[in-house]
């Protein structure tokens, strides 16, 4: 890719627009097909999911966000990390489920104010080499303009996918679980303002969802998109009460600037 094209590309990455008109991180999200995610079972195949790999075996979730950068919660990452990130996974026993790609993790930006799960928990990961889109991979979408914040908090219903343990056999699955959520007030978590607090009565995130991306199903100009608001970091009691997730909206100014600094 020359230097003029990724320009091109980076201006149209991350313009801005008024609401209604909002822009995306990657427009390329808005999907040629219809996204439907549902609570309590295993999801339907979610293009934009980031399956990490430490040392071989699993660590954490993530989303694809742009043509080489995966989103992730800061503490899935650590120093001198053999990190990897597949990308087309489903079913992470089978190998007749589709065609999975790895990719090497060649920079992470962790949040400069991260101290742990509790405080600015969120990560960038770049990897070694540009991701090819298709009907299996392709970026989530990311409301870029700041002004979409109030829509945002008027969200009450997400949706989380990920690899995580189930509370309930406490055992990790090895297809990808979708499970809905809904948002409660902060005081329940007892967590920070630039958080979201979530709860499902019967179903639980847990241990493996951290770095997960927490969404919503929007209509957006005619089309149904599957839009990102949160990355899972903690969950309160024993994977049996509220889910905590880094407020995206709220890191936005970080998020562009972490891309603009380190894109080529």
């Amino acid at each position: 890719m020359t230097s003029a094209i990724a320009l091109l590309i980076l201006s149209a990455l991350l313009s801005l627009g008024k609401l209604g008109f909002a822009g995306f991180l990657d427009s390329q999200c808005i999907p040629p097909y219809g996204p439907r995610v549902i609570g309590g079972q295993n999801a339907r195949k979610s293009p934009w999911m980031a399956y990490l790999i430490r040392n071989g075996g699993f660590a954490c979730g993530g989303s694809l966000i742009a043509y080489r950068f995966v989103l992730t919660a800061a503490h899935c990452t650590q120093i001198n990390d053999n990190l990897y990130v597949r990308l087309g996974e489903y079913d992470s026993s089978r190998t007749t489920d589709g065609q999975t790609t790895d990719y090497r993790v060649v920079n992470i930006y962790r949040h400069e104010h991260y101290v742990s799960f509790q405080h600015d928990d969120i990560a960038v990961l770049k990897l070694d080499r540009t991701v090819v889109y298709n009907a299996a991979v392709r970026p989530i979408c990311i409301f870029t303009n700041t002004g979409f914040q109030s829509t945002a908090d008027r969200i009450q219903d997400f949706t989380l996918t990920g690899w995580g343990q189930s509370a309930q056999h406490y055992e990790m699955p090895t297809t990808l679980q979708a499970m809905s959520l809904h948002r409660v007030e902060k005081h329940f978590c007892g967590a920070p303002s630039n958080t979201i607090c979530c709860r499902n009565p019967s179903k639980f995130a847990c241990f493996g969802d951290s770095g997960s991306p927490l969404g919503a199903l929007l209509k957006y100009r005619g089309v149904y998109i599957f839009a990102q608001f949160g990355i899972v970091n903690s969950v309160t009691g024993n994977c049996d009460g509220y889910s905590i997730h880094m407020d995206l909206t709220s890191y936005m100014p970080w998020l562009l600037n972490t891309l603009r600094r380190n894109w080529y």
